[in-house]
C-alpha cells in the first residue's frame, strides 16, 4: 500500500489520525484526532477519512470562531477577582480611621444580605445577576464576553456568582472580626491554593523637575492629596494608566479616553486625588450633588476656563 495523507493500518483495519493544531490543543485536551474507518479496502477507507478530514476542518473553525474558557482562565477569573476585592478593601481600612458600633454592624449585615441574594441567584440559575463583574473580569484578561459562545458566558457569569458568595462571607467575617475566614466554594478554593501576585498597569513616570518644560504651577484642585511615595497608587495614577491601557489595546480610541479623562479630573477636584480603598458612599454623593449643579455650559464657555468646581 503507498502512502495515504491521514490513514494509518493496524493489524487489518484503517484508522484516521490527524493532528490537532497547536493553538487548540489544550482547549480539546489532545494532539491528535484518531478514530477507526472500520474497514481494510483501503480504497473505500481513503474515502471515509476524506470525510472525516472536511468533518475535522469545521470542528477547528467552529472552536475558533467561538472561543472557549479554558480551566485555567476561570481560575484567573476567579482569584482575580476575590483577590483584588480583599485587598482593597483591606487598603481601605488601613488609611481610615475606627469604625463606630452602628457602621460595623450595618456592614455585617450588609454582606450577609448579599451572600444570602448570591445564593438565591445561584440557585435559581439568576446568572445574569453576574453578567457585570464577569464581563469586567474578563476584560483583565483581554476577553470580551459578546466573543463568547453563550455556554462559555454562562460559565463566565455561574463562576462569578460563586465566588462572590465567598466574597461577601469573607468581608462579613471580618467586620466581626475574623480576617482568616476559608472559601467554602470548592472551585475558589482550589484556584487560592497557589495564590497568584495582583499586577496592576504602571502609570507613565511623571517628568521630574529637572525634565519639565516649564516651572508653571497646576492650578489647586480641592483636597487633593499629597502623593506618598511607595504608597497605593491614586484615583489619578489609576486613571491614567487604565486610559492609556485601553487606548493602547485599542478598546477605546483617543476621543473616548480624552471625555474619561475630563470626568477623573473632575471626580478628583470635587472628591480629591486619593487611593480608590479611601473613596466612601459620602464621596460618590458629593460628586453628584456638585455635577448635577454645574452649568450645562462649564466645559466651554470661556468664563469657566482655569476654574475648578467649586468656584464654577
Amino acid at each position: 500500500m503507498g502512502f495515504v495523507a491521514n490513514v494509518v493500518q493496524r493489524g487489518r483495519t484503517f484508522h484516521f489520525r490527524r493532528r490537532i493544531p497547536a493553538d487548540l490543543r489544550q482547549r480539546l485536551g489532545r494532539h491528535e484526532l484518531v478514530r477507526s474507518l472500520g474497514m481494510g479496502d483501503i480504497r473505500a477507507a481513503k474515502l471515509r477519512a476524506c470525510r472525516l478530514y472536511v468533518a475535522a476542518e469545521e470542528l477547528f473553525s467552529t472552536l475558533r470562531a467561538t472561543p472557549m474558557l479554558t480551566d485555567d482562565q476561570i481560575a484567573r477569573l476567579v482569584r482575580d477577582f476575590y483577590d483584588t476585592m480583599l485587598t482593597d478593601e483591606n487598603a481601605g481600612r488601613l488609611t481610615r480611621g475606627p469604625l463606630s458600633e452602628g457602621v460595623r454592624e450595618a456592614r455585617v449585615t450588609q454582606y450577609a444580605t448579599m451572600a444570602a441574594k448570591g445564593r438565591e441567584a445561584l440557585a435559581g440559575n439568576r446568572l445574569d445577576e453576574a453578567a457585570f463583574v464577569a464581563e469586567m473580569m474578563l476584560k483583565r484578561q483581554g476577553i470580551a464576553i459578546r466573543d463568547l459562545a453563550p455556554t462559555e458566558a454562562a460559565k463566565a457569569k455561574q463562576a462569578m456568582l460563586r465566588a462572590g458568595i465567598d466574597l461577601s462571607e469573607a468581608l462579613k467575617a471580618r467586620y466581626e472580626g475574623d480576617f482568616n475566614y476559608e472559601p467554602r466554594d470548592k472551585l475558589l478554593k482550589a484556584t487560592l491554593a497557589e495564590p497568584q501576585p495582583k499586577q496592576w498597569p504602571t502609570p507613565a513616570e511623571a517628568p521630574t523637575a529637572e525634565t519639565a518644560p516649564s516651572a508653571t504651577p497646576a492650578p489647586p484642585t480641592a483636597e487633593r492629596d499629597e502623593a506618598v511615595p511607595g504608597a497605593e497608587p491614586t484615583f489619578v495614577e489609576r486613571g491614567t494608566a487604565f486610559r492609556a491601557q485601553q487606548v493602547e489595546t485599542k478598546r477605546w480610541d483617543n476621543q473616548t479616553a480624552a471625555q474619561a479623562s475630563a470626568t477623573h479630573r473632575l471626580f478628583a477636584d470635587v472628591c480629591g486625588d486619593k487611593p480608590l480603598g479611601v473613596y466612601t458612599r459620602k464621596d460618590a454623593g458629593r460628586f453628584r450633588e456638585r455635577v448635577e449643579r454645574l452649568p450645562g455650559d462649564y466645559g466651554k464657555h470661556p468664563r469657566h476656563r482655569g476654574l475648578g468646581v467649586e468656584a464654577i
